[in-house]
């Protein structure tokens, strides 16, 4: 009996150490940074290094440490550098000694990056600088990184000081971007308000370079972020020859009154092949008509690039995002024309 008793506190203080256990798992994981959890996934291409007559460093060995540097970094993906060059030469563009933010940008935008990093290592003295640029692809805003190290102690040195300030930086650009995209919806719902009451009728016509596609994809994502802002929408279905002419002349289609014509042009193209993926690219332009009239109030565009497995689909998703693009950007444009009139 003793040892049956003997037998059972045994496992009770094991069962209770297991249960102790696996309480204090999750406080093990609570010990990993708590922002770590919270970075988002971005995309970096990380262009070849313009290095300065006198520095004893390989642009090539500079380009790949950091390469490695920003691989280990939680939620960072690297563009692949056979990709970036390929594509730079399929669009002509110059690689060596790239600076300018908007062309880096734009190569960028061609490998659905979400940012590019250009440098450039010089030497003064007996010291060497690294000086780095951190180019957002949206937006062109540039974050610009540093380090110096010895000269005589080499890359490894220069690579160490890097680190203390690249990873910081990279960190606080993957911090989530919600409520800055709330804040410009917001901004576009309040705008919106301006066109309460209104009947828009939308009309945008598309093509896609060297490749029809069926069904129009920015003229749905127009209409569908309009009605998401509780706005009235008439989309034409077969409409018959000359229905634009009374449309423009009358302000009614059919029987339905419309108040305003949203039209436009969205054109789509193939930007580059990477890593099993295509990314085409799409610009979108809207006009917006108070009818009956012809007269332009707003007009805007919107240019985005998608990746996808297939051409057509990667197309149509770039169109939809330049189409809500430039919705927006019309959005915003009447409602400041509107308040300027008061």
């Amino acid at each position: 009996m003793i040892t049956s008793k003997r037998c059972v506190c045994v496992a009770c203080v094991a069962i209770a150490g297991l249960l102790l256990g696996a309480r204090q798992l999750p406080a093990e994981e609570a010990g990993k940074p708590a922002a770590e959890a919270n970075l988002r996934p971005i995309r970096v291409a990380v262009f070849d290094f313009d290095v300065l007559k006198g520095v004893d460093l390989e642009p090539a060995a500079l380009t790949d440490q950091v390469n490695a540097m920003l691989a280990e970094m939680p939620n960072v993906t690297i563009v692949n550098r056979d990709q970036i060059k390929k594509v730079a030469d399929e669009h002509k563009m110059a690689l060596a000694g790239l600076v300018d933010n908007a062309s880096a940008a734009q190569l960028g935008k061609f490998l659905s990056a979400n940012y590019v990093i250009v440098g450039r290592a010089s030497r003064i003295g007996q010291t060497n600088y690294l000086v780095l640029k951190i180019v957002a692809v949206a937006t062109t805003v540039q974050t610009t990184v540093s380090a110096k190290a010895v000269a005589e102690k080499g890359l490894e040195a220069l690579m160490e000081r890097l680190k203390d300030s690249l990873a910081p930086q990279v960190r606080e650009l993957q911090k989530p971007l919600k409520a800055e995209e709330d804040e410009a919806l917001a901004k576009v719902r309040e705008a919106a308000k301006a066109l309460t009451g209104k009947v828009i009728l939308v009309d945008v016509t598309e093509t896609h370079v060297n490749r029809p596609l069926a069904d129009p994809a920015a003229q749905m994502a127009v209409a569908n972020r309009l009605k998401a802002l509780g706005i009235e929408v008439v989309v034409p279905k077969e409409p018959v020859a000359g229905w634009k002419q009374a449309l423009l002349e009358t302000g009614r289609y059919g029987e339905q009154k419309v108040d305003l014509l949203l039209e436009g042009e969205g054109t789509s193209a193939y930007a580059a092949a990477m890593e099993g993926l295509i990314s085409c690219r799409a610009r979108v332009e809207l006009r917006l008509i108070a009818v009956p009239g012809r007269t332009v109030t707003v007009s805007d565009k919107g240019v985005a690039a998608r990746v996808d497995l297939g051409e057509a689909l990667a197309a149509k998703a770039a169109l939809e995002d330049a189409g809500a693009s430039a919705l927006e950007a019309v959005i915003l444009q009447h409602a400041k024309a509107q308040e300027e009139k008061k």
